[in-house]
């Protein structure tokens, strides 16, 4: 009987030890990552490098479903950004929930540079759906709008709901942007799914001047 109270005395304990372990375990482990996330912001890349090095993903993602490299991107943390780019393992077109890849994130804020690098490493200029053209011609970013199309993305490339490349550079009245467009083939007359052009898109966001540019275009095009 002592034997067997002995027995079950060490078998408790061995479970009470076990238990104990994991959950300091987990609990380390949240900590780690809730630790990791909080130096992305920080753009504290000497610690991110060592949490990797440790094997934390370079593709992990926030609790939102954000891409590391992405939300690099979110908390302007570009030390960290240079450093997952260039990190073994990096998936340079991984996408979040919106089909969004790092290549239109660094597109919409006209990092050119960065663009470059992404492009170089193998970085998709088309793809379904919204793309990093529309994104850098939405904030009127002349040289990432033309390095792009230089890349070959296609200037007519529609959105899910047709809209244009050009369309989003006339919304923000960018006269450069909707030339670099217009010089690589964009179609001004082009139409989205509410009966939208670029003319319309233009003079509906107070850029009277450059809808009426875009008329011309449009009417001297169907002349040839």
């Amino acid at each position: 009987m002592k034997q067997d109270t002995l027995k079950n005395q060490y078998k408790y304990l061995f479970l009470m030890f076990f238990i104990l372990i994991s959950g300091w375990h987990f609990s380390a482990q949240s900590q780690n990552r809730e630790d990791f996330w909080i130096y992305v912001q920080n753009d504290r890349d000497g610690y991110v490098k060592s949490l990797l090095d440790q094997g934390v993903d370079p593709n992990t993602r926030t609790e939102i479903g954000n891409p590391l490299l992405m939300q690099a991107v979110r908390d302007n943390a570009w030390a960290v950004f240079d450093l997952v780019l260039d990190y073994p393992g990096a998936d340079i077109n991984i996408m979040n929930g919106y089909q969004e890849t790092p290549l239109m994130y660094v597109s919409i804020v006209g990092d050119l540079d960065r663009v470059k690098r992404l492009i170089a490493k193998g970085a998709q200029v088309n793809h379904l759906g919204w793309t990093p053209l529309h994104y850098a011609a939405s904030k009127g970013h002349t040289d990432v709008v033309k390095y792009l199309l230089q890349q070959g993305a296609m200037p007519n490339a529609p959105a899910p709901d047709g809209t244009s490349p050009i369309m989003m550079a006339a919304r923000t009245g960018s006269v450069d942007a909707v030339q670099a467009l217009l010089d690589a083939g964009a179609d001004p007359a082009a139409i989205n799914i509410n009966g939208d052009n670029a003319v319309s898109t233009a003079r509906d966001h107070g850029h009277s001047e450059l809808a009426d540019a875009l008329t011309k275009v449009i009417a001297q095009r169907s002349q040839r």
